[in-house]
């Protein structure tokens, strides 16, 4: 099973599942045990039990994900102190807002993501709803172990490997400085945290003159 999967098994044995609407969300929670009596925990054999149903529902979502969902990488400014391009690595799916219930249990099983809603562009165009996540941390949590095992051989899944393959080596080159401290200036030899522009305050004020 995969870690996502692992973790949902986690979250309903502790009792943290809340379920959404819609007839896939339907599955996911009856294939989770939410139709068992309030304050039973489930029995050892309903949570091995899970392991297919779970796979089942993982299947169903990554194959609407294969029609419907795109990963993909945009620019984002500012560039780094170096002049590399800093990137933006997206998975997202979108849908007329009557399949929004679709959303919502891709959202349930992955346990990230948002979900917004936006009016027609053109008067004869249908209302959509997005499911997006933009977070690297999250694609590690869950977009990637997702796509890796449900995933099937198709032209989205051959998106998703040169997206994942770019993702990785985006990181090898610049590694995420979360949870490690402000950084350095960039000037050699000055070790003072960065104001802005990857300088230092002092650095700065030379550099901009405020």
């Amino acid at each position: 099973m995969c870690s996502t999967c692992d973790r949902f098994e986690e979250r309903l044995a502790s009792g943290m599942v809340s379920g959404p609407s819609g007839a896939i969300a339907q599955v996911v929670e009856r294939f989770h045990g939410m139709e068992e009596a309030e304050g039973s925990s489930p029995s050892s054999s309903t949570l091995h039990g899970l392991a297919g149903a779970l796979r089942c529902v993982g299947f169903t979502l990554a194959g609407f994900v294969a029609g419907e969902g795109s990963f993909c990488v945009t620019r984002r400014l500012p560039p780094y102190a170096d002049g590399s391009i800093r990137r933006r690595f997206i998975f997202t799916c979108t849908v007329a807002d009557r399949d929004r219930a679709l959303l919502l249990a891709l959202q349930h099983f992955l346990q990230h993501g948002s979900i917004a809603d936006r009016p027609p562009a053109r008067r004869s165009w249908q209302p959509t709803t997005t499911f997006t996540i933009g977070s690297n941390p999250a694609h590690h949590a869950a977009t990637i172990p997702f796509a890796d095992t449900f995933l099937l051989p198709s032209a989205k899944r051959d998106q998703f490997e040169r997206w994942r393959t770019a993702l990785e080596e985006h990181e090898k080159l610049h590694p995420s400085k979360i949870g490690k401290g402000p950084s350095p200036c960039s000037k050699p030899g000055c070790s003072r945290p960065v104001r802005g522009r990857g300088l230092c305050r002092s650095h700065y004020y030379r550099a901009t003159g405020y």
